[in-house]
């Protein structure tokens, strides 16, 4: 049975963790950044199907399918973002105010006041929106930061960032949390109290 992404819904991003969830090596991007799968490696095991959190990789029963899979999605109109919506209750949003990157990284984590890194490549719009809402909740008591995985692989291969997004919580440089991929809501607040809060848990 063939495997098919759709282009309307996948990111084209240098981290796909379809590409470490295959164990047939199956999924890569081509030259322009496009996620594709081998279908003469695939073997069909479904792991990819459930991996994608934007639901963007379909099984067809054969070739014919394959075929009205890859004909309809040249044509047919498609909404990504309400298509997100309907996944995760929001629309995806962008990178806050606060950018990092390789040269100024170590200087803008080295404050007193925790800072939260959302290390930004696949998928990771889709918490955006509650990382802006996490800001203006703490005020001052947690600032919160980007990076582009993609265009700093020095800050990549220092902190082993092999998915996105990886959530890291910094304290005068030092990590004192991660969490990786997407999670509920409940999950990233509970995550945040234990870590800004280690006494009352």
């Amino acid at each position: 049975m063939p495997v098919f992404i759709d282009p309307r819904i996948c990111e084209k991003q240098q981290i796909c963790d379809l590409m470490n969830v295959c164990p047939r090596n199956a999924i890569y991007q081509d030259r322009k950044g496009t996620v594709e799968i081998d279908n003469d490696k695939c073997t069909a095991c479904m792991l990819c199907v459930r991996a994608c959190p934007y639901l963007a990789v379909k099984l067809a029963k054969d070739d014919n399918e394959l075929g009205d899979f890859i004909r309809k999605s040249k044509k047919a109109k498609f909404n990504r973002n309400a298509h997100i919506a309907k996944i995760y209750g929001s629309r995806p949003g962008r990178m806050g105010k606060v950018v990092l990157n390789d040269s100024n990284f170590k200087k803008k984590i080295g404050s007193k006041v925790p800072t939260l890194v959302n290390f930004w490549g696949a998928h990771s719009g889709v918490i955006a929106p509650f990382l802006k809402n996490i800001e203006k909740g703490y005020g001052e008591e947690l600032k919160v930061a980007y990076i582009k995985v993609a265009d700093n692989p020095k800050s990549r291969k220092k902190y082993s960032i092999t998915s996105t997004p990886t959530l890291i919580i910094f304290k005068k440089g030092k990590e004192i949390g991660r969490l990786e991929g997407i999670r509920p809501k409940e999950t990233l607040k509970v995550w945040l109290e234990m870590k800004l809060n280690p006494k009352i848990w």
